[in-house]
């Protein structure tokens, strides 16, 4: 992470796109959504959070496991005591940091832009907003390692992965009601740790009458904790059990191959 805050690159990529939703969240200001009482910008807000701690424990993640399967990171991790657990310890305590920084480049302009954003919160509710996205992070992380480990190059992962995060995003309704999109997608998306913290998210920062447009008009908070907490117990257990197949296929001669293939098309 701290490479990654030395790199302009890196920064840019950070800024800009904390900045492209803020002024989303600023255009949709005035917009009401019927029979809620509040305003599209305070809708969007707790799903841009979900969107982006699901984008970088997951998308993210994957792409960072494909460049270091072919780079030879973890054919080396492999080969210390606890490696992989440490390897899965690091990858997630980096995805820990860059949510805390999406989230503060996102928050503090949108709290100047955007009126009544923290009117519903409170502190209890701030409380409830940061215990979703850690426990959502830790959930997502499998789906990451899951995708990191399937795809042997970063080049892929930037194309399957895409289409993969953009199915989860649309059956999750984390930018508009689930109770809008088929009866099929509602029961896909259940199944998705991004539909729970969202939903979390949505329950800690949105006041009361916003709870009309959720599926059985309530936020199911002890189901969010719940679906969340499983997800996460399933990540800490096999994350790093497929980071170990994987690297079981890995070898010096593979590694080696990877490399010239890449500076083939270099």
């Amino acid at each position: 992470m701290r490479n990654s805050l030395r790199a302009p690159d890196d920064v840019a990529y950070y800024v800009i796109g904390a900045a492209v939703f803020v002024v989303v969240m600023w255009l949709n200001r005035d917009n009401e959504i019927q029979g809620t009482g509040i305003t599209a910008a305070l809708l969007i807000f707790p799903g841009v959070l979900a969107f982006s701690t699901m984008f970088s424990a997951s998308y993210g993640l994957a792409t960072q496991v494909a460049t270091e399967r072919e780079d030879g990171t973890l054919l080396r991790a492999k080969s210390v005591p606890h490696g992989m657990r440490g390897y899965v310890v690091g990858q997630t305590t980096r995805g820990t940091l860059e949510v805390a920084l999406n989230v503060l480049l996102l928050s503090v302009p949108a709290t100047l832009l955007v009126p009544g954003l923290w009117g519903s919160a409170g502190p209890e509710g701030i409380a409830v907003m940061v215990a979703v996205l850690l426990l959502g992070l830790v959930a997502c992380v499998p789906i990451g390692f899951a995708v990191g480990s399937v795809f042997r190059s970063p080049r892929a992962v930037g194309g399957w992965g895409m289409l993969v995060i953009a199915g989860l995003v649309y059956v999750s309704g984390v930018f508009f009601p689930i109770s809008q999109i088929p009866g099929w997608a509602q029961v896909v998306g259940q199944l998705t740790p991004m539909y729970w913290m969202g939903l979390g998210l949505r329950g800690a920062l949105l006041p009361d009458s916003a709870v009309a447009i959720e599926l059985g008009q309530s936020w199911r908070t002890l189901e969010v904790f719940g679906v969340l907490g499983l997800w996460a117990v399933v990540g800490v257990v096999l994350a790093p059990v497929l980071l170990r197949r994987m690297a079981r296929r890995e070898s010096g001669s593979v590694v080696q191959a990877g490399r010239e293939k890449q500076l083939q098309r270099v």
